[in-house]
């Protein structure tokens, strides 16, 4: 609920405060084709792959292991907060190396930061995301899931919200505080530049750029997307021509 409720507030919000038709004005219809049949992979075939795959598969080879892991709330949220996003830092990182970013590339052809964006991938590229994996296995031998189901509603309502244009803008008090802990919209766009996508990896926290050297201060709008010319089915069906 609390993904479902971001979602719609971010494209309400980008509605009311952004001009509107004009925050989407321009869209192609094979763009709109593919950012919602994305978000409908990331939204429902992914869960529904970490409940019958992943925790079919442990049930099956770790019988043992389900819910043998009894976590205090405040670690299971942290365990997926922190320690998963930091797996997630590496993932992505990887995603952008020679072998595996034709298959993640098209994720940066959009040429706006828009939440319908967030999920743009070919459909199966999901698969190469740490989140399906680690998330099923500690799904799986959690005792209580709760607190880390909840961890991983938050990043992924936070992910809606770095893909749109609703964050605070930089040098304002509000980005001071938000964005000395939260990778902001703003900060994002910049991983989304059409002339430099190897900076700002991160998702939840700026920490993990910060710390690998990887972290780009903004300084002004970048220019985004990088351009494929490909066809509608090939972008949501098999990989990229290996380009950078």
């Amino acid at each position: 609920m609390l993904v479902f409720a971001a979602f719609w507030g971010l494209v309400a919000g980008t509605w009311a405060l952004r001009g509107g038709l004009d925050a989407w004005r321009g869209r192609r219809g094979e763009d709109w084709a593919l950012d919602l049949i994305g978000l409908l992979v990331q939204g429902a075939a992914i869960p529904a792959l970490e409940v019958t795959l992943v925790l079919s598969a442990l049930r099956w080879v770790a019988p043992a292991w389900e819910g043998a892991l009894a976590l205090p709330a405040w670690a299971a949220f942290l365990l997926n907060f922190v320690l998963v996003d930091y797996l997630y830092y590496w993932n992505h990182r990887a995603l952008h190396t020679r072998a595996l970013w034709p298959v993640h590339a098209v994720h940066h052809g959009a040429d706006r930061m828009d939440v319908l964006v967030t999920a743009r991938n070919t459909l199966w590229s999901p698969l190469l995301i740490v989140y399906l994996w680690v998330n099923g296995l500690c799904l799986y031998v959690l005792a209580d899931v709760t607190a880390f189901a909840l961890g991983a509603a938050v990043t992924a309502a936070l992910d809606l919200w770095r893909h749109s244009t609703l964050g605070p803008c930089p040098g304002t008090a509000a980005y001071r505080v938000v964005g000395a802990l939260l990778v902001t919209p703003h900060d994002h766009a910049w991983h989304h530049a059409s002339d430099d996508t190897r900076h700002n990896f991160g998702a939840n926290l700026k920490l993990w750029d910060v710390l690998h050297g990887t972290w780009r201060s903004p300084t002004r709008a970048p220019v985004l997307g990088v351009a494929d010319g490909l066809p509608f089915w090939r972008r949501l069906l098999l990989p990229l021509p290996e380009k950078r």
